[in-house]
């Protein structure tokens, strides 16, 4: 799975830094978007292997940004996982039936975390 691209929506700089590297130390390549329209932008231009968004972000927040993803045929089967502190069961809900494949909910473990990354890879390779 090394050599994927994943585009990484996140505002907080930190958390960020920290995905970045947990990605790229499996040997992924990773795009960093600190808001929801720049994210957008890459998704559009780079067509990301699997997407991670928060969902708290400025000017594009995450549910309307994977509301626009699955609006673009290129895109829409892109694999979007949400990482977020929202972690009500409504939130959860609405992140999947708005078109999310995952949801995790922050602080969270990274093992877990890289490995739903994989399992979701695998996944939309299987589906190619």
């Amino acid at each position: 799975m090394a050599g994927k691209t994943i585009l990484v929506a996140e505002d907080d700089r930190v958390t960020l830094r920290f995905v970045s590297s947990l990605l790229e130390d499996q040997g992924y390549a990773v795009l960093p978007a600190e808001d929801g329209r720049r994210a957008h932008e890459l998704a559009l231009t780079q067509r990301p292997d699997l997407i991670v968004t928060d969902l708290l972000m400025p000017y594009e927040d995450g549910f309307e940004f994977i509301r626009r993803v699955r609006a673009e045929p290129a895109l829409a089967r892109t694999p979007i996982l949400i990482l977020s502190t929202k972690s009500r069961e409504e939130d959860i809900v609405l992140g999947l039936e708005e078109g999310a494949d995952d949801y995790m909910v922050k602080p969270f473990r990274a093992r877990e975390f890289l490995v739903r990354v994989r399992k979701l890879l695998e996944r939309r390779r299987g589906a190619a």
